[in-house]
Parts: C-alpha cells; structure tokens; sequence
C-alpha cells in the first residue's frame, strides 16, 4: 500500500504543477537571497501565472540569478556615457580612437575602480518591469521565427537571458534586432538552417572591429550600445555578436580561451548553433567556420562557454570548502567545451609541496611573462587529474593560495598524440646552446616570404632600362639584419629595390654604403610611393626596426633613390617586416633554465650583429627563456632539440 500511495505521489508530481514544488528549492534559494527586492522577482511569477511557458522562462532566469552582476555608480555611467558619445559624433582612424579611450580612462580611471569594487547583483536589483520586458521580447522574436527548429530549453539557454557578461543593464533586444535587419535581404518565412547560415554570415560581416586593448579592467558596456562601437575588446564584439543573433531569436553564446597555450593573452568570440546539437564560431568579418583555421598556429590549452545557467560541477559549485579560486573560475557560469574545439587528453600529474593546505591545483601556461592558470581539478594524494587538455602546450601545475600562483609540481609537455613528458633538466649533462631569437618567429617567417625573388638594382637612366641587378634575394631562414657585400667597380645615379610581385615592398629598412663604408644619402625619393598612411618610404632609414615601407600595390612595386652624383655601392644592408624579436647588437640577454619551480640564470651576454648567441654549459632537456634586458616584453619558452630551439 505505501509504495502504491509513493508511486502515485510521484506520478502526480511529474504530471500536474506540484512538480515545480518538487524542484523549487532553487527559486526558493534565489527569492531568499534577493532580500528586499524580493517582491520584484514574485511579481514577475505572478504577472506570468496563467502563461505556463513564460512562467518557466521566468523560473530559470531568477533561478540562475544569484551570481549574475553588473557595474553602478557615477563614474560607470561617466565612462558609458562619454564613449556612447565620441562612438556616435567623433570620426577618426584607429590612432584618434585609441586617444580618445586613453583620455576618458584618464578622467574617470580612479572612478571606475572603486565601482568595480562593488558588484551590483541582479537578484537584488533587477525590477519586475525590466524582466517582464525582457522576456516577453525574447518570446516575440522567437514564436515569431524559430520556435520550431530549435528546442525550449536551447531557448531557455541561448535567447532568453537578459544578460551576456557584466554589462549594464538594457532593453536591447529591439534596438539590435533593427540593426541586424537592416543588414539582411532574406525574407523572415524561412525557417530552415540554410537561412540560419545567411544570417549568420550577414553577422559576421556586419561590423569591421578595431581592437583596442586596455591596460585595466573595464565594465561591460550595455548592449544597446554595442552597435556604435568604433573601438573595442575582442570580449565587447563577442557580446554585440551574440546579442545579435539572440535579437533575431537565433542561439548564440560567447566561448573564450583563457589564456593561449603558446603565446600571450587570451580570446572571445561568439558562437551560435545551427541546430540543437551544433556551436559554430563566428568571427566578425570572417568567412564562418574559419577563425581557428586562421588561428591554427595558435594553440588552445582550455576553451570555455559563457551560459547563463549555473553549471553543477563547475568549480564555483562544487567549491564547497570555499577555497578562493582565481578569477577565471570564480563563477558558476562557465562551462567546458575543449573538447569541441581540438584534440584532447586527460593527464594525472604528480604533485609536490603537498604541505599547502587546499583542496584544489591548477594548470598554468606561460604567457611570455608569467605562468598563467588555465584549468583545475581536485587534489587526490599525491596526484591530481586534469581532463580535456589541448595538446601540443607545455603545462605547469600550480596551487593557487591567497592569490599567488606556487609551483605543484613537474613542467611537462603534452604532445600532438597526447603523450605527457615531464621536462627536467639533465645537471650531470651540459650541452651549448645557439639562440637567435627570443620569441616565436611565426609572423616573421611570414614577412619574410614578402621579400624573397626581391632585386636590388642600380641604373643610369632614372627608369631602369639599363638596370644592372646587385643581388637576388634568396631563400633566406633569419628575419634579421642582411648585408651583401656588391663587388661593383663602377658608380650609378640611381638606386632601388624591386619588390616580387603579391608582395607591398615590405620592408623595414634599407641602407647603401660607398667603397669607403660611409652611408650613400639619397638626393631625391622615387618610385611607387604610393603607400598605406604611416608606411612611406622614409621608414627605411628612420633606425626603427618596427616600422616599414608597404605599399598600396601588389604589383609592379619599387622605391628608390637618385644620388647627387653618381656612386659606386659596395655594400647594401637590408632588414625585411620584423618583430624586433630577433637578437639585436649591444642589447643584454640573458639565457635561463626551469627547475624545481623557478627560474636560473645561465648568464649574460650582449648581441652581435650576427643575431646569435652561444651559451655553453646548458642542462640539456631543460625549459629555456631568453630574457632581454634592454627592452621588449614578447619572450617565449622553448626546448633545444637537434641544434634549434622548439618553441613552446
């Protein structure tokens, strides 16, 4: 008779509405916690009483609510202000842009710190009128286009929140729909997912970002603002994106990668979904599909999705010791798709300085200055187990104590078929190690291809029919300082340099020396000086190895220069499109080695004009950083193998 009367309370839960009693003890947790706003978040249950669907809508907003925020105060709404307003009146280049960004900072900087001190938190601010708003809006849009392609509770995850980070507050829904609108030419009775692809690629295309890149934290803008943006973060497109898609009913988050397994800085970018089952990243002037196709160098250690939703076995959730976790995982709406993006392996790492007394380590990547934290997981002994790692990334475990980052453990590479190897310096084993650069030479590799097939010539008639050829640029390996020695025995009036064709002359600088070693200074400039602003020709004698000459053109480029008189060239020194990352004369480096959690020096020494340095009496299979001293900040990680340094 009992487990008749159980069966049959069960059976009423799951099919009359005594099943959200059964599961309210997350509403009730949130209606609990909103204190004195409470009477907002029930009189939104009450407005949506009789209209099951929105009344389910609005259970899952305030349900996940209670770690949602947003930014207040006078000096956030100063610096939304004035940036909505040089956004909608000022016209200027990226440079015009990046001063205009500069100086409002300056005026509100100290401001805005102390109002991001203080986070306003949704489930004690938000008004019933502004939720009610919001979700009849989402249910306008998408009864009105795709509530039959895409299920409710992709809806409930992917359309109808109100909010994507910890932007201000808005009604943007309407605004952002007109705006992609006005974008399309697609008739919106199409319900299929071919239409989903137009719109998505109409998305990506519709704004062209400049990038800024902010030395301090800032607030979300609102998202009603979004669409007068001239300049901004790749997270502030990212949010626009998805608001787009989500304006025109479509599914649509936000995904990002922490930190780069292989270089600096991290990434966000906007993915929608096609359908129930699939994300696709979006890029904004992007072909779809292609962003991490460009970005293939680039190597992704952990990717997370932004959700609305808490997730349950996040490390917010499941945190129930309270250790504090760093910022990255200091939330419960994250979710982990690695896995959907790259190549993955699980790894148990041994562990030590176990005398730390926390629950949880992590997993760290250099991020040319420092080790960054990218993932966690649960201390277990002596060991612990990462899950979804990218591969081919070297990783350091660290634990995380009152916001220092201490070495757990080993430094080990995890290759391209996912086999983990410790790297430990062999002490008893010293090897010489040439180094010539001191960061990763995949964009000067691509520079050089620009100059490769190049001709130096010298003539006596100011249009080259009688030009005589000095040097053919070959296959050269180093982006760094050239010289050619030219064995010519008679002077010209005039001098250039023929770039190959598909190529804009791209390069950085260019000098030409007489029989005696002193510098030829051209009387006159000429040629195509048809150039982009900021990259004329007199960048190739301004001593600045970072700026350079390109042209306008893909075809038919050269540049050069009458002399005061004929001269004899005995010497040209050239220097393609550079990063500056090469070994540079009269600056300090210093070459060190990982081990036991920090970094050791292996010494001195200052640059030559080869552009290399030999360092004898290095550990073999150690982790190497070559610091320099002078200046820059890019310096990567790398191993030596077969007498070449392999960055990492």
């Amino acid at each position: 008779m009992m487990k008749k009367l159980l069966h049959f309370f069960i059976l009423l839960c799951m099919t009359t509405g005594i099943a959200s009693s059964c599961k309210e003890s997350g509403l009730d947790r949130s209606l609990s916690q909103a204190g004195n706003n409470r009477k907002e978040l029930e009189a939104v249950l009450r407005h949506y009483r009789n209209a099951p669907l929105k009344l389910q809508a609005a259970r899952f907003l305030i349900e996940n609510m209670d770690a949602h925020y947003g930014f207040g105060g006078e000096a956030v709404e100063e610096y939304y202000h004035a940036m909505d307003s040089i956004f909608r009146h000022g016209k200027g280049d990226r440079t015009y842009w990046n001063r205009q960004y500069d100086s409002i900072l300056a005026q509100v900087g100290t401001g805005l710190d102390s109002c991001m001190s203080v986070p306003l938190f949704d489930i004690e601010h938000i008004k019933a009128d502004f939720l009610i708003a919001h979700i009849d809006s989402a249910f306008a849009v998408w009864n009105r286009n795709w509530n039959r392609q895409y299920s409710f509770d992709m809806f409930l995850r992917y359309v109808l929140p109100y909010r994507i980070g910890h932007e201000g507050l808005s009604l943007w829904r309407g605004n952002l729909s007109m705006a992609a609108l006005e974008q399309e030419s697609y008739k919106q009775n199409i319900f299929n997912s071919t239409y989903v692809y137009e719109i998505a690629n109409t998305i990506s295309w519709l704004l062209r970002p400049a990038i800024y890149y902010p030395s301090r934290h800032l607030p979300n803008f609102p998202l009603d603002k979004l669409p007068n943006l001239k300049l901004a973060s790749c997270r502030e497109y990212a949010h626009l994106c998805a608001a787009l898609f989500r304006a025109r009913g479509i599914p649509a988050t936000v995904d990002f990668v922490p930190q780069w397994g292989n270089r600096s800085l991290g990434h966000v970018w906007c993915v929608f979904f096609p359908n129930n089952q699939t994300s696709i990243p979006v890029e904004l002037c992007e072909p779809l599909g292609t962003e991490f196709m460009r970005r293939r160098e680039d190597r992704l250690p952990k990717v997370f999705r932004n959700t609305y939703e808490k997730n349950p076995y996040s490390l917010y959730v499941q945190n129930k010791e309270r250790d504090s976790p760093p910022s990255v995982f200091n939330t419960p709406y994250i979710l982990d798709v690695t896995d959907q993006y790259v190549e993955t392996s699980d790894v148990d790492v041994h562990l030590y300085n176990l005398d730390y007394d926390t629950r949880y380590v992590y997993l760290s990547v250099f991020n040319d200055q420092k080790w960054s934290i990218v993932h966690w997981a649960r201390k277990k002994g002596t060991k612990a187990r990462f899950t979804k790692l990218g591969r081919d990334i070297v990783y350091l475990p660290v634990y995380f104590i009152q916001g220092l980052t201490i070495p757990a453990g080993n430094a080990f590479l995890l290759d391209h078929e996912g086999l983990k190897t410790d790297i430990q310096p062999d002490i008893s084993k010293k090897i010489s190690v040439t180094v010539k650069r001191k960061f990763r030479d995949t964009k000067s590799n691509h520079f050089l291809q620009g100059v490769i097939g190049g001709k130096f010539q010298v003539a006596n008639r100011k249009d080259f029919r009688d030009s005589i050829t000095l040097y053919d640029i070959p296959r050269i390996e180093d982006n760094r300082y050239h010289k050619v020695n030219t064995n010519m025995s008679q002077p010209y009036k005039y001098f250039r340099y023929l770039s190959p064709n598909l190529s804009r002359g791209n390069m950085a600088e260019l000098y030409v020396f007489n029989e005696t070693g002193d510098t030829l200074r051209p009387h006159e400039y000429f040629g195509n000086l048809h150039t982009r602003p900021g990259m004329g020709i007199e960048n190739l004698s301004d001593g600045n190895t970072l700026s350079y000459y390109e042209s306008h053109d893909l075809y038919n480029v050269w540049y050069g220069w009458e002399f005061e008189s004929p001269s004899q060239i005995s010497q040209i020194l050239f220097l393609p499109r550079n990063d500056d990352n090469f070994i540079r004369e009269k600056e300090i480096y210093e070459l060190l080695y990982w081990d036991n959690g920090e970094w050791h020096s292996l010494g001195q020494q200052t640059g030559n004009f080869k552009s290399e340095l030999v360092f004898k009496n290095v550990p073999s299979g150690a982790l190497l950083l070559l610091r320099n001293h002078t200046k820059g900040k890019e310096e990567r990680i790398f191993t030596y193998q077969n007498g070449k340094q392999i960055w990492r």
